[in-house]
């Protein structure tokens, strides 16, 4: 793929098969560095298991070919990854869209959750949140943390998380961005009669547990995405 080169209509192809394509680009000896997988974890994404979103962006700026063909294989012009995050909205080019990254701390006393001042602005493939019904006024992107929800979702996973109102209503075993009280969880969520279970799916380390009464629950918006739907 030189430099300046159109990119083909691969999407007869899987999102495996154009990560590996990529994936070349990188000289072996370089990518368990750049990317921080072995070389056993590539296969397996080359395979079509569930690859991060962070893993794809990171070899979309390492690579300058665009996180939306590598995602949908579409043709399209080479050119430097939008993937980067920037510390201001950028302009949308039609393929990706600037999604706000946010950076989360739980707010003492009434639990809401409160944006950080390490938000930022990172160009999103139009097309996953086409795929996932997230329109982009209502998208936001927010960075994993912990163990609950292993095997689904991973520590450092890339969320995408639909904040429009009707995503703030419990839809039964579900994943959540909400707060109890001045905790903020990604957890599934269930309701019992007049209880709401929070559920991980890591249950060996998670017990499920009822939310509380004498608490607040604020849910903040359903995560769509993390590197597949959910």
């Amino acid at each position: 793929m030189p430099d300046g080169a159109a990119l083909p209509d691969w999407s007869r192809l899987t999102i495996g098969d154009r990560f590996g394509i990529t994936l070349r680009l990188v000289p072996a000896a370089q990518r368990e560095q750049l990317l921080g997988k072995s070389a056993s974890t590539y296969s397996r994404y080359e395979q079509g298991m569930d690859i991060p979103l962070t893993v794809v962006a990171t070899l979309s700026a390492e690579t300058e070919i665009p996180l939306d063909w590598i995602v949908s294989g579409r043709a399209m012009d080479r050119r430097t990854s939008s993937a980067d995050a920037a510390p201001a909205p950028a302009r949308s080019d039609g393929d990706d869209v600037p999604i706000q990254k946010l950076a989360f701390k739980a707010a003492a006393g009434n639990g809401a959750l409160m944006l950080d001042d390490g938000s930022s602005y990172v160009n999103f493939p139009r097309v996953v949140l086409h795929q996932h019904g997230v329109a982009p006024g209502h998208a936001r992107l927010m960075q994993a943390s912990g163990e609950s929800m292993r095997e689904t979702i991973s520590d450092g996973d890339l969320m995408l998380v639909d904040v429009s109102p009707a995503a703030t209503q419990i839809a039964d075993g579900k994943i959540y961005v909400f707060s109890v009280g001045n905790e903020a969880y990604v957890k599934r969520l269930k309701r019992s009669g007049d209880d709401v279970i929070m559920i991980a799916d890591n249950r060996d380390m998670f017990p499920p547990e009822t939310v509380p009464k004498e608490l607040p629950l604020r849910i903040y918006g359903r995560v769509k995405w993390a590197g597949r739907g959910l």
